[in-house]
């Protein structure tokens, strides 16, 4: 039997035909060796003058004309390799290199879970290297999974048990799981590897402040503030002012004296007060010879700082305020109090910060109190009035809710979570129509993109890549009395919280949600009877929870069942009267 070639493979008479006979990824691996041999060529027969002379300046002429085209060379034969490794990936399919790209997008913009999702798909298809794991643990540790990121962090160090930053990170990892003594092991370690360095200071002294050796706590923290001062400024303000709110940056000491009396009670408290920069306090309390009294770095699971102590002696006292090693840029609050009253300041990041601390414990009754009081200092807080508001739907006071969540809104119109805050109030109140509306709201101000899908046919089953702030728009035309099912749900790699709303054919905001569980991010809309005929859309874009990954979409259109009418044949036998 004749063999039978492919239609791209049959050679061509002319290069016109060729060309259009070749599969894109051919042309792709063609084209660029045709570029080589065009380096190749230009840089052979490009005429050179007769060499009169060996001087230097020749031969160094020589010399950069060689190193040009072994650069060409070179950048041609990489584009060949990227284009080789695109032209072998099936459709619908990512490269690892690509992978790993996205997972580093996905970490740069603190979207932890969307990267551990990328790196785990990496790792189970084996192209995991070192740096892989390490991101990954990385990642673990920045939503406080600190015992899988230990297992990554020694998963580096058993293939390179020099590894400072695995060091360095599973110190950190293990001293949050209540693992001291491992986490002061690799701490010392660190720094018998790198004595110059600052950081392993830093991290011990945390270690040590949880086990409750201040001593040896603030003799690190001192030995740290030392390596990493660029620049100390005194401010004498703080005594008069109560509070003060100053410019991070990094290696910024600041020094600020006040006076206590022996016996006093005294309070300071350093809070990140910029939404948009979450710098990472550390403060220090000096005593009147200029001895470290106590310190601290985080207050619990926050990056704020809060220090309590009874004045020893009578005399001039300082507050050193620094940053640790979170964020080193933004705004801090500082203000303290001496024998039980707050000074008058402007504290209401602290408040802030307690209540989201009670919120989160489902505290709800401490988180009102302490949202209130931010809302005491500063009326136009708009970011306060609405987590009050949240605070309220948590409880199930929903007109309360829905006050404090419209006052956020009228506060700051800029300000778009409200819109989010209230759909989700409604929806939990069952009023479907304002839900929608609501949400349909807050995708549009967050809109960076829309995007216009295929009209959808009957039942459909289709996957979407989703970025920060893309809205689909997905047509669909339906029949009054049909009943309709939409699951959407994040699929690997990445990670998004899907936000869906139905618009009706005049146009209206129907249905829509945001189902938000600890376990489980996805939106549903279950058995929706549709009102009317005519085209539907369907809009599909993210909430707060992430943006970047993947979602699959699964609509079902049901029609209605026709009613059922009972057979008579007639009246029983045996009935008269």
């Amino acid at each position: 039997m004749t063999k039978q070639y492919p239609e791209y493979d049959i050679p061509k008479r002319s290069i016109k035909d060729r060309v259009f006979s070749q599969r894109p990824s051919a042309l792709i691996i063609e084209g660029l060796l045709v570029l080589v041999a065009v380096v190749v060529t230009i840089g052979f027969l490009s005429p050179v003058a007769p060499v009169e002379d060996n001087s230097d300046a020749v031969i160094a002429e020589l010399e950069a004309i060689i190193a040009a085209q072994e650069a060409a060379l070179a950048e041609a034969a990489e584009a060949m390799a990227e284009a080789a490794e695109m032209a072998a990936i099936p459709p619908g399919f990512i490269s690892a290199s690509a992978a790993k790209n996205m997972a580093w997008s996905s970490l740069s913009n603190e979207e932890y879970r969307s990267a551990i999702a990328l790196y785990d798909a990496l790792i189970a298809e084996g192209e995991a290297d070192i740096d892989t794991v390490f991101a990954r643990g990385y990642a673990y540790s920045m939503i406080d999974e600190h015992a899988l990121a230990a297992q990554d962090y020694s998963f580096v160090l058993q293939q390179q048990p020099d590894s400072l930053g695995a060091l360095n990170n599973r110190c950190w990892a293990l001293s949050e799981i209540g693992q001291m003594e491992a986490a002061l092991a690799d701490c010392n370690q660190l720094m018998a590897l790198a004595p110059e360095a600052d950081y392993p200071y830093l991290n011990r002294g945390i270690v040590y402040e949880k086990t409750g050796a201040m001593d040896a706590a603030m003799s690190d923290y001192v030995e740290w503030i030392k390596r990493v001062k660029t620049s100390v400024i005194r401010n004498d303000n703080l005594a008069w002012e109560g509070a003060l709110e100053l410019e991070m940056s990094e290696g910024q000491v600041y020094v600020l004296p006040f006076n206590a009396s022996a016996g006093q009670d005294v309070v300071v408290s350093a809070v990140s007060s910029q939404r948009d920069l979450d710098a990472d306090p550390l403060v220090l309390i000096l005593d009147p010879q200029g001895e470290p009294l106590t310190a601290n770095d985080d207050t619990g699971d926050w990056w704020d700082s809060y220090v309590h102590f009874r004045a020893p002696v009578s005399g001039e006292y300082a507050v050193v305020l620094t940053h640790a090693g979170g964020s080193t840029e933004g705004r801090v609050e500082v203000s303290f109090e001496i024998s039980g009253l707050f000074t008058q300041g402007n504290d209401s990041a602290r408040y802030k910060s307690d209540a989201y601390r009670a919120l989160m414990s489902g505290d709800y009754e401490t988180a009102l109190e302490s949202f209130r009081r931010a809302l005491n200092l500063n009326r136009n807080d708009a970011e306060a009035m609405n987590w009050l508001g949240v605070t309220y739907r948590y409880m199930g006071e929903y007109e309360s809710a829905i006050i404090h969540i419209g006052m956020a809104m009228r506060l700051d119109e800029s300000y778009t979570l409200p819109y989010l805050s209230r759909g989700i109030t409604y929806e939990e109140m069952g009023e479907r129509e304002q839900s929608a509306a609501d949400y349909y709201r807050y995708a549009m101000l967050n809109r960076s993109r829309t995007l216009f899908h295929a009209e959808l046919d009957g039942n459909s089953n289709f996957e979407l890549p989703m970025r920060e702030g893309w809205v689909y728009s997905i047509p669909f035309d339906a029949k009054r009395g049909q009943k309709l099912d939409i699951d959407v749900s994040t699929v690997a790699p990445g990670f998004v919280d899907p936000l869906i709303i139905l618009i009706g054919p005049e146009g209206q905001a129907l249905i829509g949600d945001d189902d938000i569980s600890r376990s489980q991010y996805d939106a549903t809309i279950s058995k929706f009877k549709l009102p009317a005929t005519g085209q539907y859309t369907l809009v599909v874009s993210h909430a707060e929870g992430g943006a970047n990954g993947t979602l699959n979409v699964d609509v079902d259109v049901t029609n209605p069942v026709p009613m059922s009418i009972p057979d008579y044949g007639g009246c029983p036998s045996g009935g008269g009267h």
